[in-house]
């Protein structure tokens, strides 16, 4: 804050906040001797409050993003994934991993696992093959996490950006890990007191992720209906058919409770990243939350989070999609929506977003929708001339009356300039030009007098003929 004047009072005034909250005040006639005294303050207040865990050039980076999960990670909707990626930081820093505990109730624990949790064969072979395609990304965020975070530099960011884009790994995913370390760093400044410390990430500039695009085709839909007949678990089909008709993520629709819905309104109270949300019900929506078997007093759905991917890969496996993800379902109701004239608004408020630039993310138009607005529109008014062009005629009359007349002095069967083979010449029709020039040339006309007999002009002046 810089010193102020107030009006109807003489000299600068100046304020500074004190670390308890108060804020103390003093005036002065000049506005550098009011500058200079909250430099001072400043500096006092500031020497009051020593940075949390040592500062910069105390701690390492996996230690401090321990303490980041412990005030945010463990918030967010998507803390699973990443408490994974703290994870690569925390034990290159010497500490054991990180792990989050739910209980029957919903509420969240942040816990430590001194050993590795076993995984499933399968899953650990699948784990060994990403972990060599992007060995180099690991080794890069290892040295980070073992590092001091004064010792980190925008180089180092720079570095690791570069290396995970040439590991093949996705913008999306190069974008989720500078965000994290990012915001982190903010944090330490902002909440932690890291003064003097500046973020290293801030400069670095990121690619756009890609937009993924999503498309039903009837015989796919058809497909899937088939085989979510076939799950012998009550909840697939409705989860999955609510998961097409609300656009809800599937950790919203794990969080529906029965007392949360409003059949009378028309809308449900979700959570969706960590906040919950107002999110409409059409009367599909409704119709298929009737159909749900009531397990449970309260969940709606009482499948975990794993249940309904495993459910979910057989579906899709057995459907002939097997790229086809859950959460692409969530994109399906907006177009489908949108290609129905939804506005941008409407699309808004039944994905529950605060803005209509988000919402316009999931308005995908297929390639056909674009082709049938094309002819649609060049129906209605033509593009252009109606007349379409000939098709080409390399052995066809040629236009130029100098062509014309060195194509007729070519003897027949002479193959055209810069081909060897021609198709079949088409039967035609002679163009009304040939057959004038085919007649006999009439005398010269007197003087002003044109005659247009044949269709060509004869000019007095002119000793040879003008098509």
């Amino acid at each position: 804050m810089k010193p102020f004047r107030i009006t109807g009072r003489n000299g600068w005034h100046a304020e500074v906040r004190l670390p308890d909250g108060r804020t103390t005040r003093k005036s002065f006639g000049k506005q550098k001797e009011a500058q200079d005294w909250m430099t001072q303050e400043q500096a006092k207040a500031d020497a009051t409050q020593a940075p949390a865990f040592g500062g910069p050039g105390q701690v390492r980076l996996g230690a401090l993003l321990v303490e980041y999960a412990k005030l945010y990670t463990l918030v967010k909707g998507g803390y699973a994934a990443e408490i994974t990626r703290l994870n690569h930081y925390v034990r290159a820093a010497g500490l054991p991993a990180l792990a989050v505990e739910v209980d029957s109730e919903g509420r969240r624990y942040l816990r430590t696992q001194p050993q590795a949790p076993e995984v499933p064969q399968g899953w650990s072979a699948y784990l060994e093959r990403r972990r060599a395609q992007s060995a180099r990304t690991y080794a890069l965020i290892a040295q980070l996490g073992a590092k001091l975070c004064k010792d980190i530099t925008t180089a180092d960011i720079e570095l690791l950006k570069a290396t995970m884009q040439a590991d093949g790994l996705s913008e999306s995913t190069v974008q989720k890990e500078v965000a994290l370390l990012k915001h982190t760093f903010n944090k330490a400044i902002e909440t932690w007191k890291w003064r003097h410390f500046e973020n290293p990430c801030i400069g670095v500039r990121l690619g756009k992720s890609k937009r993924r695009f999503v498309n039903i085709s009837a015989a796919q839909m058809d497909a899937l209906i088939a085989a979510l007949a076939g799950c012998d678990n009550p909840q697939v089909w409705p989860i999955v058919e609510l998961a097409l008709s609300s656009a809800l993520r599937k950790a919203s629709l794990l969080s529906l409770r029965w007392e949360n819905i409003d059949v009378e309104r028309r809308c449900a109270e979700a959570s969706a990243k960590g906040r919950w949300t107002v999110v409409p019900l059409s009367q599909r929506s409704l119709s298929i939350l009737g159909r749900v078997p009531r397990l449970d007093a309260s969940r709606v759905f009482t499948m975990s989070s794993n249940a309904v991917a495993k459910a979910w890969d057989g579906v899709r496996i057995k459907a002939g999609v097997p790229k086809l993800q859950f959460r692409d379902l969530r994109h399906y109701a907006p177009t489908y929506y949108a290609r129905r004239g939804a506005s941008a608004m409407v699309i808004k408020e039944l994905l529950g977003h605060t803005s209509t630039r988000m919402a316009e993310h999931y308005i995908n138009l297929a390639d056909q929708d674009v082709v049938d607005e094309l002819d649609r529109l060049d129906g209605d008014g033509g593009f252009g001339s109606a007349i379409l062009p000939p098709v080409y005629d390399p052995r066809g009359l040629k236009k130029h009356p100098r062509r014309r007349k060195s194509q007729r002095d070519e003897e027949p069967g002479a193959e055209a300039p810069g081909s060897a083979v021609h198709p079949p010449e088409p039967a035609r029709v002679p163009l009304a030009e040939e057959a004038a020039a085919l007649q006999p040339r009439p005398p010269l006309q007197p003087e002003g007098n044109v005659s247009t007999t044949g269709n060509v002009v004869w000019l007095h002046r002119v000793g040879r003929r003008v098509a």
